[in-house]
């Protein structure tokens, strides 16, 4: 069917397909006549005997799709209702149907049949029209207020410039400078947009902020946790993996023996390094273990000089690489509460977002 009305013949395994009474499954690629067997398939089941139009139900994924089906449908059936006997009984044959008196009788009523179904035609949807269809006619059954719509994509972003709007507007009215803050911040480091799909997201996650065990401010305790730290770890448990008890030192003491039996200039500055980072307090330490980590280990985090330094110490490569461990455990911790002090502002931000969205 690619004219108005007009119906062409079904070949092969097209005619297998719009067969009422089998449950099909059609795949094929662009252009082979998917619309046009799909199509027939309707009109096949129109034209069964105790189906009425309102039991028929098509659903596609697009509403050109959906409008497509619809066009071409409805011209065919239009074009029955005045189309000579004889060229009915072609029709009615070229999709397999049966073609008999009664059969060309019953075909030229559809048309007004399909007119009388409620909304004025067969439900031809796309998937999320039909979802909304439903959602309207049972809100009971899915939890929703009666009368609730659906939110077209230009309302969303109206509402949410406008609820935005209003929450900075309150937060200048009462002086709450913390909000205004985290929103500037999430606006430099993802840009407007970007923030715009933040806070609907934060809206989305209604698990998070509504119901039992809901997040409640402050948030860094739960941001900690969500990050796999401990509720009150903070910038002091990094000082304290560079605690004397926390760090091996005994693995970084036989770097060092190792270093001060080098001679010439990297010996040098490994032992004038590694010495000067064991004579410091932890908070120095911290400071100094860009240096620390240079002297020892490549960008890549592997062993710098392990031939030359296991000459003197023959641990030096088992040392280096538990030295390298507990470097790592201080970068780690030290990204991650940088990330905990990025979320806890950005998501008390999205939270009170959320609420209002609400």
């Amino acid at each position: 069917m690619s004219g108005p009305g007009k119906v062409y013949p079904l070949q092969g395994s097209q005619r297998e397909a719009v067969h009422p009474e089998d449950s099909v499954w059609l795949s094929a690629s662009a252009g082979t006549g998917k619309t046009q067997v799909l199509s027939a398939r309707v009109l096949r089941l129109l034209l069964q005997p105790g189906v009425d139009p309102s039991q028929v139900l098509c659903l596609t994924f697009t509403k050109a799709g959906a409008a497509e089906m619809a066009v071409r449908i409805n011209e065919v059936l239009a074009r029955w209702v005045r189309l000579p006997d004889g060229e009915l009984f072609k029709d009615l044959e070229a999709i397999g149907a049966p073609s008999g008196p009664g059969d060309r009788a019953r075909a030229r009523t559809l048309f007004a049949s399909v007119l009388d179904c409620p909304g004025g035609g067969l439900r031809i949807d796309t998937i999320h029209a039909f979802s909304q269809w439903l959602l309207a006619a049972f809100p009971n059954e899915a939890g929703l207020t009666p009368g609730v719509r659906a939110m077209e994509d230009r309302d969303r972003d109206l509402l949410q410039r406008e609820v935005l709007a209003q929450l900075l507007l309150d937060a200048e009215t009462q002086g709450d400078e913390e909000l205004l803050d985290a929103l500037a911040a999430l606006s430099l480091r993802l840009g407007p947009d970007d923030v715009q799909r933040w806070l609907l997201r934060c809206a989305e996650a209604r698990e998070v902020w509504f119901g039992p065990g809901a997040w409640q401010p402050p948030l860094r305790t739960r941001v900690n946790q969500l990050l796999g730290l401990s509720a009150d770890a903070d910038a002091s448990h990094v000082l304290g993996l560079c605690d004397d008890d926390a760090f091996d030192m005994m693995a970084l003491r036989c770097c060092l023996d190792a270093y001060n039996q080098w001679n010439g200039k990297k010996g040098q500055e490994g032992r004038v390094v590694i010495a000067d980072w064991l004579s410091r307090g932890p908070a120095e330490r911290l400071e100094r273990l860009p240096d620390l980590n240079k002297v020892l280990f490549t960008q890549k985090d592997t062993v710098k000089d392990v031939p030359s330094l296991e000459k003197f110490e023959s641990s030096f490569g088992f040392a280096a690489e538990r030295v390298l461990q507990c470097v790592s455990k201080v970068r780690e911790l030290r990204t991650l509460l940088g990330l905990a002090e990025w979320l806890t502002p950005a998501l008390t931000l999205g939270r009170k977002f959320a609420l209002a969205w609400e």
